[in-house]
C-alpha cells in the first residue's frame, strides 16, 4: 500500500492544524484552545475523529511556559511556512526547535514528511518511527505503519537496516561492535546479523549485550542502566562470589607497608636442587663402574679363560674403569659438598632464626626456658 501524494499533504495539513492548536494550548490561551479543535476539524479528513493534540512531554519537566510556547508557536509558522515554498531543510530546523520547546509526537511525523520530500528515505523512516513510539495510537497509524514497511524494504535492498538505541537515562556512550557510535538516543544504519552492544555512562553499570539485527525490519532497543553502589564511607567494598557488595568493617585497617624480599622466605632454589642431583647421578655412576671394573678384574685371574692377550685386554679396561670411577667419585663428592652447603642457606634463609631464652618461676620452682623456631 503506497501513501499517494494527495493523501501525504492531507495528513500533513492535519498534523500541522495540531501542532498549533498544541502550542496554543501550551501558551495557556483560552480563546486560542477554544477555536484550535474547531478548525483542526475543518482541515482533517472525513476519517479523523479525534482533533485534540496529543503533547508528550520528554522529561519531568512542568508545561512550558507563555513565552516558551510562543516561540514555539512561532517556530511552527516558520516550518510551515518554509515547507509551503519547498524549503524543507530549513522546515525541519523550525519543526525540531518548535518540538524542543514544546514537545508534541505530530511534529515527528511533519520532520518525515519533509525528509520524503527531500528523497531522504533513512531519516524519513527514523522520524516516521519516532512519531509512532511517541504517539502509538494515532489516528493515522496505520498508514505511517504501511509507509514505515515501504522504507524498512528499500534500506533491505540496499544491504542494511535501521537500529534506534534507547537507554535510561539517555547520554550513554554507545560501543556497536567497540565502535563507538555517539549517545542515546541513537538511530543508525547496519549491516544484518549479530553484533555487540555496550553502554557506558559515568556513575552507572556497563550495559553489555548481543543482539542479531533483522534484515527485513528496523529495530529498537531500549536498555535501563543500573546505577553504581557505592560503599558507606569509611568502609571498603569486596565483591562476594555471588556478585554483590560486601561491605568490610571500617575497624579491620590494612596493612601500610609491605614486607621487604629479603626478609620473605625463599625455600630451596633450583640451582640446589639441580646440584643434588648432579651428585647423585655422578656418585651413582662411579658405582657402577666400580661393579664392572671388579667383575674384570674377577676374569682376568681366571687363567682358565682365554689367552694371554684376552688377559691383558682385561687388565688394561679393569684400569681404565677404575680410573673412571674414581674420577665420577671426586666430581661427585665436590657437587654434594658444594650443592649442600647451598641447601643448608637455603633452609637457613627460609626459618626465623631468632631464639627465645628466658626464666620461668612459679610457686618457688625456676625453670629454663629455650625456644627455637625452625
Amino acid at each position: 500500500m503506497m501513501v499517494r501524494p494527495a493523501s501525504a499533504f492531507r495528513s500533513f495539513v492535519l498534523v500541522c492544524s495540531f501542532c498549533s492548536s498544541a502550542l496554543a494550548q501550551a501558551a495557556g490561551s483560552s480563546a486560542s484552545a477554544g477555536t484550535a479543535p474547531a478548525a483542526a476539524s475543518a482541515a482533517a479528513p472525513p476519517e479523523a475523529a479525534d482533533s485534540t493534540p496529543e503533547v508528550t512531554p520528554t522529561s519531568a519537566k512542568a508545561e512550558p511556559d507563555a513565552s516558551a510556547a510562543e516561540r514555539a508557536r512561532s517556530s511552527f509558522q516558520l516550518g510551515m511556512e518554509a515547507y509551503r515554498q519547498n524549503r524543507f531543510r530549513a522546515a525541519i530546523e523550525h519543526f525540531k526547535e518548535a518540538d524542543r520547546l514544546a514537545p508534541s509526537a505530530r511534529l515527528s511525523f511533519n520532520i518525515a514528511l519533509a525528509y520524503e520530500r527531500m528523497n531522504d528515505g533513512p531519516n524519513a523512516l527514523a522520524a516516521y518511527r519516532d512519531y509512532l513510539r511517541r504517539s502509538p495510537k494515532a489516528e493515522n497509524a496505520v498508514t505511517t505503519s504501511v509507509r514505515i514497511a515501504e522504507l524498512e524494504l528499500q534500506l533491505q535492498k540496499s544491504g542494511v537496516q535501521q537500529l534506534t538505541i534507547l537507554s535510561t537515562p539517555p547520554g550513554a556512550l554507545i560501543l556497536l561492535d567497540d565502535v563507538s557510535r555517539g549517545v542515546t538516543p541513537w538511530t543508525g544504519e547496519i549491516a544484518p546479523g549479530a553484533h555487540r552492544l555496550t553502554l557506558r555512562a559515568r556513575g552507572y553499570e556497563d550495559s553489555a549485550h548481543t543482539f542479531d539485527m533483522s534484515a527485513r525490519h528496523a529495530m529498537d532497543l531500549s536498555y535501563e542502566l543500573r546505577p553504581v553502589v557505592s560503599p558507606p564511607p569509611g568502609a571498603v567494598a569486596t565483591a562476594s562470589s555471588a556478585g554483590s557488595v560486601m561491605v568490610a568493617s571500617s575497624a579491620v585497617a590494612p596493612y601500610e607497608s609491605l614486607p621487604d624480599v629479603a626478609d620473605e622466605p625463599r625455600g630451596v632454589r633450583w640451582w640446589t636442587w639441580t646440584g643434588l642431583s648432579t651428585s647423585a647421578g655422578l656418585l651413582i655412576g662411579a658405582g657402577v663402574l666400580e661393579l664392572t671394573r671388579r667383575g674384570l678384574e674377577d676374569e682376568a685371574g681366571d687363567k682358565t679363560k682365554g689367552g694371554q692377550t684376552d688377559g691383558y685386554r682385561k687388565w688394561q679396561a679393569m684400569d681404565d674403569r677404575k680410573v673412571a670411577a674414581r674420577v665420577l667419585l671426586g666430581i661427585g663428592a665436590a657437587v654434594g659438598v658444594l650443592s649442600g652447603v647451598s641447601l643448608y642457606l637455603d633452609l637457613g634463609t627460609a626459618r626465623s632464626e631468632s631464639t627465645d631464652i628466658g626464666l620461668a618461676c612459679t610457686g618457688g620452682d625456676c625453670q629454663l626456658v629455650a625456644r627455637e623456631t625452625w
